[in-house]
């Protein structure tokens, strides 16, 4: 009979070293598996160090609807962006999709760069990559057709 491994992964790692602790306590206790970082959160450093320190199993947690790019978005104005500078948020940026406003190669810009944070932080690829805000399954989103 195959054997069957649960895998359960925290998300959001990254966002603020209160939630990264309660993570890594997870983690330690044997609740949580692996971990996805949040590359543009405010604690994505510190996670990055977490996560080696406790050899956590981390992926990338591929962000484009909180915050502030990480990417050529972040050095003029894009549709993946507010006025302020920072994603449009859960439901802009699913309005933006749906309305057609999201601009793919923006996206493709984001999301390499993203992958390229996490590499500088951890100093090897994710060992998986899903989304923030479940902008991965968004239908005819932007990463459905990202490869």
């Amino acid at each position: 009979m195959a054997r069957v491994r649960l895998v359960v992964t925290a998300d959001d790692f990254g966002y603020c070293p209160r939630r990264d602790e309660g993570i890594v306590e997870a983690f330690l206790a044997g609740a949580v598996t692996s971990v996805s970082l949040l590359v543009n959160g405010a604690a994505a450093e510190s996670a990055a160090e977490l996560a080696r320190r406790h050899r956590i199993p981390t992926g990338l947690h591929a962000n484009l609807s909180e915050g502030r790019p990480v990417g050529p978005a972040r050095h003029g104005a894009s549709s993946l962006l507010g006025p302020e500078g920072f994603f449009l948020g859960k439901m802009g940026f699913r309005e933006a999709v749906a309305a057609g406003e999201v601009v793919l190669p923006q996206v493709r810009g984001e999301l390499e760069a993203q992958l390229s944070r996490f590499r500088e932080l951890l100093g090897r690829d994710p060992t998986h990559v899903d989304g923030h805000q479940h902008v991965h399954v968004l239908p005819g989103g932007p990463m459905s057709s990202w490869a």
